[in-house]
């Protein structure tokens, strides 16, 4: 792989005024491009970003997936970083992300179980992603740990590949599901899921459970390619 690839990460962002600084201010310095994607919050997190010299763009369309749409449309790298500012996540660990891909991987996912680890994960959480992981494994035929989380890379050429539609909490389980149809490359790193320390999750566990249930059925009947 190319080395001099651009690097862009996409920061979703949600009221998250108590963490985006520290989150942000992790991200690896050699990182070309940060993209913090708002849905309109109503604190002072935007205000934040901007400060630290980040661009801030507000999201089009409702939902998590929707937000990380705007920020594949708008972002310029050969490589994309999905990461939320909520502070679950360690930024720090793009660096695992990045050199994963750099090994030729056209997607990789930070795996909270096996070698990671969750301090977050509630024990239905916990229940719930495994069930939907080994569905999604049988549909995909991958052999993944951690299908849901949403602390990923992937490469450009691979996004463009998979048409994208989930608006919700359903967009890691499209773009898993259609990397293991496509026959591309995916791999996992492991990495610790800190406790949400402020605020709410707003992931919503039966609702978006089910929403990606639905999701798991509706690519289990399709075949790439994906227009």
């Amino acid at each position: 792989m190319n080395t001099k690839e651009k690097i862009s990460v996409v920061a979703v962002n949600l009221n998250e005024e108590h963490t985006i600084e520290q989150v942000l201010t992790n991200i690896p310095p050699y990182i070309d491009e940060v993209l913090v994607i708002d849905g309109h919050s109503k604190d002072k997190s935007p205000i934040i970003a901007k400060k630290l010299g980040y661009p801030v763009l507000l999201q089009e369309g409702k939902g998590r997936g929707a937000a990380f749409k705007t920020g594949f449309r708008h972002a310029q790298g050969d490589i994309i970083v999905m990461l939320s500012t909520d502070g679950n996540e360690r930024s720090g660990d793009i660096e695992k992300l990045v050199n994963k891909i750099r090994e030729g991987y056209d997607l990789v996912i930070a795996s909270r179980f096996g070698q990671g680890k969750s301090h977050d994960v509630t024990a239905i959480r916990k229940v719930g992603n495994w069930g939907l992981t080994q569905m999604i494994n049988m549909v995909s035929g991958l052999s993944l740990r951690d299908s849901q989380n949403g602390f990923r890379a992937i490469r450009r050429a691979a996004l463009n590949q998979m048409n994208i539609e989930a608006n919700g909490f359903d967009i890691e389980a499209e773009m898993t599901l259609k990397a293991g149809k496509l026959g591309l490359k995916v791999a996992e790193v492991p990495t610790i899921e800190d406790e949400r320390m402020f605020g709410v999750s707003n992931l919503r566990t039966f609702r978006d459970g089910f929403r990606i249930f639905k999701r798991i059925m509706k690519e289990w009947e399709r075949s790439p390619p994906y227009l």
